[in-house]
């Protein structure tokens, strides 16, 4: 038990987070103006993209935000796109292997760098996140802390 308390990370200092917070704010708007992608969709979560959006008469594409809930403090949220809907003011649009993403800018700097896979396995079966600005997540992977 003690072994396992010595291994856990200390928990970060307000100043630490801002400096975090400001270091992900900084990634995201210097992938923006390089024409980076900020987010990489793997082929296997692309393919079932394109699938789920086919069977409701979707355009292949998803929106994804960040929101303020969940076990860790933010979630995920991963909707198809609605017929015709395109990036707004404030919206970054990604396109990865042949499937277009939109998302707010404020959702971008949580996900800079990330990449969506989709998992089907007996155990679990759904798209996986790899963020490597979170600080923590849940045991399910739904959610994270940054």
């Amino acid at each position: 038990m003690a072994e396992a308390a010595a291994a856990a990370p200390a928990p970060q200092t307000l100043e630490e987070k801002k400096a975090a917070a400001r270091a992900r704010a900084k990634a995201a708007r210097k992938a923006q103006e390089s024409g980076e992608a900020f987010v990489s969709i793997s082929p296997s979560a692309a393919d079932y993209i394109r699938e789920s959006a086919r069977e409701r008469g979707r355009p292949d594409g998803v929106r994804l935000k960040i929101l303020a809930g969940g076990c860790s403090g933010l979630e995920y949220k991963l909707d198809l796109l609605e017929p015709g809907e395109r990036a707004g003011e404030g919206d970054r649009e990604i396109s990865s292997n042949g499937v277009t993403m939109l998302m707010d800018m404020k959702s971008a700097i949580h996900v800079t760098g990330s990449v969506i896979d989709y998992e089907r396995s007996l155990l679990r079966r759904g798209f996986r996140i790899n963020n490597p600005n979170a600080t923590g997540t849940c045991s399910c992977g739904d959610s994270f802390s940054a």
